[in-house]
């Protein structure tokens, strides 16, 4: 799922490919601690002790290098979802939510302030469209493999998308604290003042997903 920068940096040389990863753990180290927007190339030079020159020699701007940084993050999303299952599975408790959801917003929370950052208002909408396809795409691919009988393919692209953008939502307000006081316990559900816990957000979109014929 590389995009064009990850694509050219595979066939560059061993030095050039450590710069890269420099880079791009520069700017998700930034991300914690500002907005996307206000993060320069500049800023980014400074952080992984090269010279501003050399960011430009492996990336044209500054979203082709926040774009190459998040999707590094995105990888353990996609499969995630790729492999969780959208029909019920008739073998399992009807309402249990199945491990591969509960595993896709645990890899969320791993890099929760990068997605409060691209999914916010001052966010990267091209980080976010990207993310937005993957996701769709991994569900769209499952949902074609379903037996014959399934609805019309234009049908199911529409049910990839909608979920897709829909979990999109839902990962952009719970990582910036919007169910606060939405758990069980009343805020702060998975223990460190974030609010409503991994299984318990995987656990109510799961109900709407399951809702969703």
């Amino acid at each position: 799922m590389a995009n064009s920068s990850s694509t050219r940096g595979t066939s560059l040389d061993p030095r050039a490919r450590r710069t890269r990863a420099l880079l791009r753990a520069a700017v998700l180290d930034l991300s914690t601690e500002k907005d996307l927007d206000s993060i320069t190339m500049s800023d980014i030079a400074q952080r992984a002790e090269v010279n501003r020159a050399t960011v430009y020699l492996h990336y044209k701007d500054r979203e082709d290098l926040l774009l190459d940084a998040t999707e590094s993050t995105m990888e353990g999303v996609v499969e995630a979802a790729r492999a969780c299952r959208l029909s019920v599975d008739t073998h399992a408790l009807p309402d249990a939510t199945p491990t591969h959801l509960i595993s896709l917003f645990a890899q969320v929370d791993q890099h929760r302030a990068v997605y409060r950052q691209m999914l916010g208002e001052d966010g990267s909408a091209r980080c976010a469209t990207r993310l937005e396809h993957l996701l769709a795409q991994a569900w769209f691919e499952q949902l074609t493999a379903e037996p014959p009988g399934s609805p019309h393919e234009t049908a199911l692209q529409v049910r990839a998308h909608f979920l897709s953008g829909a979990v999109l939502a839902v990962i952009g307000r719970w990582t910036r604290g919007d169910f606060d006081g939405e758990g069980e316990d009343g805020g702060g559900g998975n223990g460190n003042g974030n609010g409503m816990s991994v299984a318990e957000v995987a656990d109510l979109t799961w109900a709407l997903i399951r809702g969703q014929k």
